[in-house]
């Protein structure tokens, strides 16, 4: 189970504001997009099946969908052999395919003597666990991690780090789980707080930029946002208690109530903002014409309601935070660049279908573009 009092999630506004530089004791990286961005047609589904496992009442890691994940890079090794990894909060492994990462290579590396297998749906990974040197920015520590010999599944990929709640771990040394490389850095005394600071940049394109968010371990970097952060505990609520989930006291469509109280998962790796059913049904009843497009699985607007939208309001920890029409719809030029028609409006919340199994919502990267996690 998570260990609720001691997993706080904070939330804040994302726009940019010169303010106080990043205190001491933290470490920041920036977060590469991908390579290429999943096309319309697709993100819907792809959203769907990395939380497949949901609709089979396994809480275990979620799926990985390569070309919509953010990679960082950290060195492994003496010498540091550097590695881009896919940055998850979906899971809490760190692996890296063996073709990337030479145990021999390495002057501190330390066979465990176990092997790890795991499951994401989307793919699989197996191979040894090693021990080495770390590198994440100026800091150097020990971490325990898998070398994967076989991966299906993901092509193209490094391999993957992930930052969700330990007990997702399924790499485990000695039958206990591995800490995640922050929580590694917190007990070195390398940075002062068990935390992470998520940045997505905004795109407001179809096209890619390289560098397009920021991760920071240790606390928040006061460049990326304006207001106060809003603390809030992991719900005591399943299945969402199992990753970082959080409460909500109302979903708002304008004035009118799309959901009262209640949880749902911030999740990186997911693209859209998903609601159940039920809350998709009752927010788009308000705007007349608002269809699913079978093509995408996203849900059209007619132009004719476009100046007509109102706000959606998810009020978390008392706070509001408030999506503008122009933030969650899809920008036209966009649209065209990742293969949808430039004569539709699309929006970027759509529905969790039969993976909700008792949740109510995701707010993936749609939603993290705009506030700072």
């Amino acid at each position: 189970m998570v260990k609720i009092t001691a997993l706080p999630i904070l939330l804040l506004s994302a726009a940019c504001v010169l303010a106080a530089p990043a205190p001491k004791n933290v470490v920041k990286l920036p977060l590469k997009a991908p390579s290429k961005r999943v096309e319309l047609q697709h993100a819907h589904s792809k959203d769907l099946s990395r939380w497949a496992n949901l609709a089979t009442g396994s809480y275990s890691v979620a799926a990985i969908n390569a070309d919509v994940s953010y990679l960082i890079t950290i060195g492994l090794g003496t010498p540091a052999q550097d590695v881009d990894l896919i940055f998850d909060t979906g899971s809490s492994d760190l692996w890296v395919q063996s073709s990337d990462y030479s145990p021999t290579k390495s002057s501190t590396s330390k066979s465990l003597g176990e092997t790890f297998s795991i499951e994401y749906g989307s793919g699989s990974t197996s191979g040894k666990e090693y021990s080495d040197k770390i590198t994440i920015g100026s800091y150097t520590f020990t971490q325990e991690f898998g070398v994967a010999t076989t991966a299906s599944g993901f092509d193209g990929v490094q391999g993957l780090v992930g930052f969700g709640p330990d007990d997702l771990s399924v790499i485990t040394s000695g039958g206990e789980n591995i800490p995640t490389p922050v929580d590694n850095l917190y007990a070195a005394g390398d940075i002062s707080s068990d935390v992470i600071g998520v940045y997505f940049k905004p795109i407001t394109d179809g096209g890619t930029e390289e560098t397009n968010g920021e991760i920071t371990f240790g606390g928040v970097d006061s460049t990326k946002y304006t207001g106060s952060i809003t603390y809030v505990p992991v719900t005591t609520t399943s299945p969402a208690s199992y990753y970082w989930g959080i409460d909500v006291s109302s979903i708002k469509y304008g004035t009118a109530t799309v959901s009262g109280a209640t949880h749902g998962i911030v999740d990186t790796g997911t693209t859209l903002i998903l609601l159940s059913s039920a809350d998709v049904t009752a927010l788009y009843k308000n705007i007349s014409g608002a269809k699913l497009d079978s093509a995408t699985g996203l849900y059209t607007i007619p132009s004719s309601q476009i100046s007509n939208l109102k706000n959606i309001t998810f009020t978390i920890g008392g706070t509001a935070f408030t999506l503008t029409p122009s933030q969650y719809l899809v920008p036209s030029n966009q649209a065209a660049n990742l293969g949808g028609s430039s004569s539709k409006y699309y929006s970027w919340i759509g529905s969790l279908g039969d993976n909700e199994s008792g949740l109510a919502f995701i707010l993936g990267q749609k939603f993290l573009e705009n506030y700072y996690s």
